[in-house]
Order: C-alpha cells, then sequence, then structure tokens
C-alpha cells in the first residue's frame, strides 16, 4: 500500500466526533449509542465487504416495475425522513461522505476490503470514543474564550 490517506482518515475522525458529541448534548441512552455504533458498523461493512452483494441487491430492484415502484417510495421515503430530522440527517451524511472518501483512497491504494472495513470501522469507532472520553462539559466554549479575552 502506497501513503496512508491521512486527510480522509483526519476527516472521518471528525465526522465521528462530531456526532458523538451530538449524541452526548441530548444526553442519549445506552441504546441509541449501541444503535449508533451498529449503524457504524453496518456503513463501514457495506462499503468494503458487502459492496457487491448490496451493489447487485440494489440493481435487482431496477429489474422489474415493481421495482422501480419500490425504489421511488425508498427514495421518497428518505427524503422526508431527511427533510423532517434535518440535524441528524446531516451527521449521517457527513460521515457516509468522509467513509466514502476514505474507502474510495484505499481502493486506490489497493487495500483489500478486510483491511478496509477494519480501517474504517477503527477510526470511526476511535472518533465515538473521543466524544466519549471528552464529553460536552470538557471543552471550553465559546463563553469562556470571551471572558478571558474581554478588559
Amino acid at each position: 500500500m502506497k501513503k496512508y490517506p491521512w486527510l480522509s482518515t483526519v476527516l472521518l475522525l471528525l465526522a465521528n466526533t462530531a456526532f458523538g458529541f451530538f449524541l452526548q448534548e441530548r444526553q442519549s441512552s445506552e441504546a441509541v449509542w449501541a444503535i449508533s455504533i451498529a449503524y457504524i458498523a453496518l456503513e463501514c461493512s457495506v462499503l468494503s465487504i458487502a459492496w457487491r452483494p448490496t451493489r447487485d441487491f440494489i440493481l435487482l430492484g431496477f429489474q422489474s416495475d415493481v421495482g422501480y415502484s419500490l425504489m421511488a417510495l425508498v427514495i421518497a421515503s428518505g427524503a422526508v425522513v431527511i427533510v423532517v430530522w434535518v440535524k441528524i440527517s446531516g451527521y449521517f451524511l457527513v460521515i457516509l461522505a468522509a467513509s466514502l472518501l476514505l474507502r474510495i483512497d484505499l481502493l486506490t491504494r489497493r487495500a483489500g476490503l478486510l483491511l478496509s472495513f477494519l480501517t474504517l470501522f477503527t477510526i470511526s469507532l476511535i472518533g465515538i470514543g473521543i466524544s466519549l472520553l471528552l464529553g460536552p462539559g470538557s471543552l471550553p466554549s465559546l463563553t469562556d474564550f470571551r471572558a478571558v479575552f474581554t478588559p
């Protein structure tokens, strides 16, 4: 493998850290954290190990009129969810974009599927872990900086 893709790794790390801070600000339960980690595992596996079966399943929907109708319903439902839950959808889309960027970087460097999955999943978990370790009260807020720098 050539030079490691640090920029896309840092972007994925920051995206997952921001999502973790979002979950902490909302004081999410352990079940929400578990669902988030399951989502991350599913996303990483779809982008690496399960790419071909997922692609084949999606393309299967375009082989009949029923498939086209179901795809239209799924896309319309997804659009409604994105519009209704703008903030959380934004986090999911940023995480997806950062994961895709890292996956493309790993693909161009000829990393294997398992190595890609492990890299994506590990970096994502490290980002979530950073947000758990730091917590919302451990970082200074903007008002703290204003109090220090105002005469």
